[in-house]
């Protein structure tokens, strides 16, 4: 049991039995005459000066003054350790959603058509929470994090609206997504889901299963990953911070770009969705780039597209100035770096 709750437990039954033991020793002691004859306090004489202002008002003030003096030894008792308290609380509050995010990530545990109610009570409440998120993002790996939320094939398979065909679907790693994706972003995307990809709405208020705090708990376990607490452009190379345009260099480092923050959605070929959409080509939530679909825009359009990005239609700024009212990215890009990006791009 928690120390706070027994503590107050304790004190109001403390309390409770000191207020019993002056009723019952009231109650003992001789009653007066008034009492006896059953006359009510306010058709009974008065008691004198002598006594109202003797013992009787005596005893009135020890009881105030001893009252006193309890609160002033009390109130500073429960003030001083009241930051370390709130400061548990805040930490046992933020374990318990780490801990209910990881459960409405993972896929609920099967269950038996006739369990056995031991073995059900355990997994209860995996079973009541689990909205199988990692059937897509990939699932959770309790001896290496940073594993966890890998990505994966959407599960079941993706049916194109259009055709009707079965599409293989690469949903995206989450276990990075906060290198390409504010919060603001994240929780709209699971919320209001992603039209066109397997991406359901899942916010209650979106005709989803999922209420706002269920969203915050799979929002505070993705945070805790490790991979969202990495900074993306650490697997770029040195020589790649600044290329210089024109030359053989800013290809490659287009390309080493492209792979490093961009290949997650558009895939590594810029495919998007225009693969096979088979295991071995799937498809990608990205807009597809290659074979000079990405050339319908002009370079300056290309190069602020990259560096605005468009938000909510899902296509992350990268600038480090991008439009105003637009957040700055936490991993942004050098105008270097997306001219880089951008000349490769309309290479493939």
């Amino acid at each position: 049991m928690d120390t706070n709750v027994l503590t107050v437990a304790v004190l109001l039954l403390a309390g409770a039995l000191a207020l019993w033991g002056l009723f019952l020793m009231r109650n003992r002691m001789e009653q007066k005459p008034g009492s006896l004859l059953g006359i009510p306090h306010a058709m009974r004489p008065g008691s004198p000066d002598s006594t109202l202002e003797g013992p009787r008002l005596e005893r009135i003030q020890v009881g105030g003054f001893l009252f006193t003096l309890v609160l002033a030894i009390f109130i500073p008792i429960y003030w001083l350790p009241e930051a370390n308290r709130q400061a548990a609380f805040q930490e046992r509050f933020d374990e318990e959603s780490l801990e209910r995010g990881e459960l409405i990530f993972s896929a609920p545990p099967p269950l038996e058509e006739d369990p056995d109610p031991v073995e059900y009570k355990a997994e209860e409440r995996a079973i009541s929470l689990g909205m199988a998120c990692a059937n897509c993002h990939g699932g959770v790996d309790e001896d290496d994090p940073a594993a966890s939320a890998g990505g994966g094939l959407a599960n079941p398979a993706y049916v194109d609206p259009v055709t009707g065909a079965e599409i293989q679907y690469r949903a995206p790693p989450l276990n990075t997504v906060f290198q390409r994706w504010d919060e603001e972003v994240v929780r709209f995307t699971i919320e209001r889901g992603r039209p066109g990809t397997p991406m359901a709405a899942w916010g209650v208020e979106y005709g989803g299963p999922m209420t706002t705090q269920m969203v915050d708990d799979v929002i505070a376990w993705l945070q805790s990953l490790p991979g969202n607490r990495e900074d993306p452009n650490d697997a770029i190379s040195e020589s790649c911070r600044e290329p210089a345009a024109g030359t053989s260099a800013e290809r490659r480092c287009g390309e080493e770009i492209f792979q490093a923050r961009c290949a997650v959605c558009h895939g590594p070929e810029g495919s998007g969705k225009e693969g096979l959409g088979t295991l071995a080509d799937p498809w990608f939530q990205g807009k597809a780039l290659w074979k000079g679909d990405v050339r319908g825009m002009d370079e300056r359009q290309h190069f602020l597209t990259i560096m605005n990005g468009r938000r909510f239609a899902f296509m992350p700024q990268f600038g480090e100035s991008p439009a105003q009212g637009t957040p700055v990215p936490t991993y942004p890009l050098t105008d270097a770096q997306i001219q880089a990006v951008m000349q490769y791009e309309r290479g493939l």
